[in-house]
């Protein structure tokens, strides 16, 4: 596992226990803060059949460190190293642009667009399209949704 697993405030995310066993993993149990994780007292978090936890929704309940120990039909070969979960804050737009630019041909076009979060986002841009080529029309929700950001592209900005 990595040392350090970031999950988002507020939003799904997984603790994964990296392994690749030949037969494969039948199983795996879960340590937290060095004592046996017992998943079904937090709510929203799911045991998946990989083995992975599932969080519904990251809150300090997650807070700690976290081991595994993968078993397959011959056993297992220990736990896992330790990693330790942080929460992070999702990004969010701090300046959006605007619905509709215009500019002549061959003249500069400076469209403001702002984010913030921890870590820091990447800003990139996309022409949308619609299915006939032409610019796409979403509509604008009146203020930034954090959850729409993280989760793809509400306007001409995506947010990673």
């Amino acid at each position: 596992m990595p040392p350090i697993i970031y999950i988002p405030i507020g939003i799904h995310g997984y603790i994964r226990c990296p392994v690749e066993a030949e037969p494969p993993v039948t199983l795996v149990k879960w340590n937290k803060d060095g004592r046996p994780l017992r998943i079904e007292k937090y709510s929203g978090w799911n045991l998946l059949e990989d083995g992975s936890i599932r969080i519904e929704e990251a809150t300090e309940d997650a807070l700690g460190t976290y081991t595994c120990v993968p078993y397959n039909a011959l056993g297992t070969m220990g736990q896992s190293p330790p990693a330790r979960l942080v929460l992070k804050d999702p990004p969010y737009f701090t300046v959006l642009p605007g619905w509709e630019y215009r500019q002549e041909a061959g003249r500069e076009l400076l469209i403001p667009c702002a984010a913030a979060g921890d870590p820091f986002p990447i800003i990139a841009w996309r022409k949308v399209l619609s299915k006939m080529g032409e610019p796409a029309a979403f509509p604008r929700p009146e203020r930034p949704d954090p959850l729409l950001v993280a989760g793809g592209v509400p306007w001409a900005t995506q947010v990673a």
